[in-house]
């Protein structure tokens, strides 16, 4: 198997791991790993190191309704060398019941087998509007403006 086809499968069975719960999805992650979420989001930022990241994956599962599973659909997979590019559609609901459908593009570059950066793509405003103000996560860019 090449390399490309290896971290293919490897971030494939990231999703697996996410979409069951299981906690073993921390085994995918570099001790390094970076995950860069949209600078408009509330967590928009870089998560640096795995305690991070894995804080970051654990803060999102309160914005949905856990009682409904969430569905993965993963549209094209696409790996080049260290990359893996993913095209999806998360379906789910919130956890203010409200149904939720957002697309993402998900770039992973893989390093020995292990995701070391994660650039997370998708509709910003649909995500702060349906997950973020219902909890009161406001977006840095509502913030007030400090003159």
């Amino acid at each position: 198997m090449n390399e490309a086809s290896s971290n293919q499968t490897r971030v494939e069975r990231y999703f697996e791991r996410v979409v069951s719960g299981d906690p073993a999805v921390a085994e995918l992650l570099a001790e390094d790993v970076r995950w860069l979420a949209p600078q408009s989001s509330p967590v928009g930022r870089v998560h640096q190191g795995k305690p991070a990241v894995l804080a970051l994956m654990a803060s999102g599962v309160g914005l949905y309704d856990t009682r409904h599973p969430m569905d993965i659909q993963r549209e094209a997979i696409v790996a080049s060398g260290e990359h893996v590019f993913v095209e999806m559609t998360i379906v789910a609901t919130t956890g203010a019941g409200e149904p939720y459908e957002n697309h993402y593009v998900m770039v992973f570059r893989l390093r020995d087998g292990l995701i070391v950066e994660v650039h997370e793509h998708l509709d910003t405003l649909y995500a702060q509007r349906k997950l973020f103000d219902p909890v009161g996560q406001a977006s840095p860019l509502d913030a007030p403006s400090r003159g």
